[in-house]
C-alpha cells in the first residue's frame, strides 16, 4: 500500500511540475509579505511558463510601492523567467523601473544582461502604452515671495 502511494505522488510530480512551480510563486509571494487579492493569487497559481510573467505584472500593477519584493519573489521562485517578469514589472510600473531592476539581477545575478534589456523594453512598452503620465498643465503658487519685497 505504501509502495503505492509512494508511486502515485511519484507520478503526480512529474506530471504536475507547473503546478508545483506556480504554488512556489505564490508562496514566494505571500513569505516577502506581499498581499494578493484571491483573484491575484489564482491568476499566479494557474499561471503556466510566460503567463507567470503577465500575472506577477498584475500585482505589481496593484502594489507599485512593492514592485521590488514582489519581483525578487518571483524571479526567486523563476529565474528562468527572470527577464519576461521583469519586462511585465516594469511595464506595469515604469517608476520603479530601477528598484525592479535591482530587485530582479539580485534575485538572478546571471541574467543580468537579459534583465537591463527586459528593463528597457518594459519601460518602453509602458511609455507607448500611455502608462507614463505627466502633469500638462502647471499652477502659479501665490505663496512664493516676490524676490524684490525680501530687499
Amino acid at each position: 500500500m505504501r509502495k503505492t502511494l509512494v508511486s502515485l505522488s511519484i507520478a503526480l510530480a512529474f506530471t504536475s511540475g507547473a503546478a508545483f512551480a506556480d504554488q512556489a510563486t505564490v508562496t514566494a509571494l505571500q513569505e516577502a509579505g506581499i498581499v494578493m487579492t484571491a483573484e491575484q493569487t489564482e491568476a499566479v497559481l494557474n499561471a503556466e511558463g510566460e503567463e507567470i510573467a503577465a500575472a506577477v505584472g498584475m500585482v505589481v500593477a496593484a502594489n507599485p510601492e512593492q514592485a521590488a519584493a514582489i519581483v525578487s519573489a518571483a524571479v526567486t521562485a523563476n529565474p528562468t523567467l527572470a527577464a519576461a517578469i521583469t519586462k511585465a514589472a516594469t511595464k506595469a510600473a515604469p517608476g520603479q523601473r530601477q528598484a525592479i531592476k535591482n530587485a530582479a539581477i539580485a534575485a538572478a545575478p546571471s541574467q543580468a544582461a537579459a534583465i537591463r534589456s527586459a528593463s528597457a523594453q518594459g519601460a518602453a512598452a509602458a511609455a507607448a502604452a500611455g502608462s507614463v503620465s505627466m502633469p500638462s498643465t502647471s499652477t502659479a503658487n501665490s505663496s512664493i515671495a516676490d524676490p524684490a519685497s525680501l530687499n
